[in-house]
């Protein structure tokens, strides 16, 4: 778990408001948006779309919305100048441009250097039977080139923690490479339980079969394995089956299923508050809701469901 930073004085009218602040330099700090918030990341990462300036002239912006704020409750202050205000903004939409510009960099790297065909050759004996404990057979582990890291020295808080990871490519359609996402399989309890390959990146969902496109009907399943698990009962090839990253999918996921006509969302217990927030943004013509009783992935394997059982699952989702 993060460890929340203090603020600068020329910021303290912001303690309370904010639950995850951290520092990025001698200078600058980032959380989650005063105006359109921000929410942990499956991964663990706390969100960081708004930056805190404290250097000469500070200021907070978000980086999603467009906001800017200045500490006008600070004794003293200026406020900048609109050139002032000016240039500063164009330094930060050129910083803005130099950090994508480096995440693609680096995403060409991972392409190129092809880094989960290396995670599955690392796929013992042992990482095979973890997989197969999740519901995925050897055959489909080959599939989606699923793998293993083992022995990843983890850093937390000062001490290294020793765990194997088991690797989960993301791809587009047409095996177009996303990112790679760790599950760590032994992690200390401080800490979650997933990790990206490439930190920086937007988080993509998982697409069972990235020879299909998301037209007709879909289905949204809350977490990769999960949606593994789901694909892999339906025996259908054809089945649009899409894992979302986490409870709160961004912007890019949502628009990337805006080409289906149904939607079926299963999410974990518990969830109905981020089920509804998913759906309003999709659209709730087109949705449909399953929060079964245990996730879905856990229920299927207890129960050992068929193909027949989890489409009448399917068709006990409700409309919103």
């Amino acid at each position: 778990m993060n460890k929340r930073a203090r603020l600068p004085q020329v910021w303290s009218w912001l303690e309370g408001r904010l639950q995850y602040v951290q520092q990025v330099s001698h200078t600058e700090w980032s959380a989650e948006c005063l105006e359109c918030g921000g929410q942990p990341h499956e991964s663990g990462e706390w969100p960081d779309r708004m930056r805190i300036f404290a250097d000469e002239k500070p200021l907070i912006w978000c980086r999603r919305c467009g906001m800017i704020r200045f500490p006008d409750q600070a004794p003293g202050y200026t406020p900048p100048s609109p050139e002032e205000l000016e240039r500063w903004r164009r330094e930060r939409e050129q910083a803005e441009l130099d950090r994508k510009r480096s995440a693609e960099r680096a995403l060409e790297h991972l392409r190129q250097d092809r880094v989960w065909l290396r995670y599955h050759e690392h796929l013992n004996d042992y990482g095979r039977k973890w997989w197969e404990g999740r519901g995925i057979s050897p055959k489909l582990q080959d599939w989606w080139r699923l793998g293993w890291r083992p022995d990843w020295i983890i850093a937390v808080e000062g001490k290294d923690y020793l765990t194997d990871s088991a690797t989960i490519p993301l791809f587009d359609k047409g095996w177009q490479a996303l990112n790679v996402k760790h599950r760590l399989v032994a992690p200390p309890p401080s800490i979650g339980k997933y990790r990206y390959e490439l930190a920086g990146q937007p988080q993509p969902a998982f697409i069972a079969n990235p020879e299909n496109d998301l037209a007709g009907d879909v289905i949204v399943v809350e977490g990769e394995i999960k949606a593994m698990v789901v694909w892999a009962t339906l025996r259908d090839v054809d089945a649009r089956v899409v894992g979302l990253p986490g409870t709160h999918p961004s912007g890019d996921v949502i628009s990337r299923l805006s080409e289906a006509e149904r939607v079926t969302l299963i999410m974990d217990p518990g969830a109905q508050r981020a089920a509804w927030a998913i759906v309003k943004q999709l659209g709730r013509k087109r949705c449909r809701v399953l929060i079964p009783p245990v996730k879905v992935d856990d229920g299927i394997l207890a129960a050992d469901l068929t193909r027949e059982d989890v489409l009448a699952m399917l068709r006990s989702a409700v409309p919103c």
